[in-house]
């Protein structure tokens, strides 16, 4: 179908019913407004980068340098993103609980406990909430689009067979900002994740020869505490300043100003490692989607 109004994806987010419609609103604010590829790419780099941050969650990501983020990091990557894609084109239909369960066979291999898991699932409930704030300085998702997120996130943890979840959005943001507070620490395990993530994501978005530049462009996106934690140099100043105003430029004024793009899923974008893909087939070669319910 045509789309002819230049803000439909605002419009269809307004008509839409929070408690009932949190999927669509999903996949409208998250995968249609802001998805470009390298925002999406740099925002789930991000938020697994948190999750190295706790030592328990980093060995089993890590596990003795044979994990998946270290040996294949752009195909452990790929495969949690589809996996969030198709959550966002399923949700709990059957087909999204067969999506469930072949994630639920690829975690069973793993230690990790159901706090672990919370914590993971309340990085993708939370962490876009707290980067934007970090980026923008205010939440840019209003109260339905915030709400949305938690009962989405909710809904696909269940499905995980995650329990015990904080009561609302509200006690999510409580749980998750407590949780590293009493857990973030350095590791060795950890301080690997993350170079491997940094290495990923240069060469993914930048050549050969800017590597180096496209790393801090990386690093520049971790705010003091988590530099701190890898006990990562911080980036220079000038670089810092110019990615994170180039983002408050996208985010507070691209977005906000230009009209919504058309439908568009982040499937779409990586699935172009895989030749006939199909999700049955994701997860199942040395990948680890190991700890992350990112995936």
């Amino acid at each position: 179908m045509k789309i002819t109004n230049p803000y439909w994806a605002r419009k269809r987010i307004a008509q839409l019913n929070t408690e009932t419609d949190f999927q669509e609103i999903n996949h409208l604010a998250f995968e249609v407004r802001y998805a470009t590829p390298i925002f999406t790419h740099s925002l789930f780099s991000v938020a697994f980068a948190r999750q190295a941050a706790v030592p328990s969650i980093a060995e089993v990501l890590y596990r003795g340098g044979k994990g998946g983020i270290i040996t294949n990091a752009r195909k452990r990557n790929n495969d949690t993103l589809l996996f969030f894609g198709e959550f966002f084109k399923h949700g709990n239909s059957e087909e999204g609980k067969k999506i469930a369960e072949q994630l639920n066979r690829i975690h069973a291999h793993f230690p990790i406990t159901n706090e672990q898991n919370l914590y993971t699932l309340a990085t993708l409930m939370c962490e876009p909430i707290r980067m934007s704030k970090f980026l923008t300085g205010r939440n840019l998702f209003n109260e339905k689009e915030t709400r949305a997120v938690f009962l989405f996130w909710k809904m696909i943890g269940g499905m995980l067979h995650i329990h015990n979840f904080p009561a609302d959005e509200h006690k999510a943001m409580s749980f998750y900002e407590t949780f590293e507070k009493e857990n973030f620490a350095y590791t060795e395990a950890g301080r690997q994740v993350v170079e491997s993530l940094a290495d990923e994501f240069a060469t993914r978005w930048y050549p050969k020869w800017m590597k180096q530049w496209g790393r801090s462009v990386y690093f520049a996106l971790f705010d003091d505490w988590l530099l701190n934690t890898f006990r990562l140099p911080k980036p220079p100043a000038l670089l810092t300043l110019s990615v994170r105003w180039y983002l408050w430029f996208y985010l507070m004024v691209w977005v906000q100003l230009l009209p919504d793009p058309d439908e568009r899923s982040i499937v779409d974008t990586f699935k172009e490692d895989y030749e006939g893909y199909h999700i049955r087939k994701v997860g199942t070669t040395q990948s680890d989607l190991g700890q992350t319910k990112q995936g």
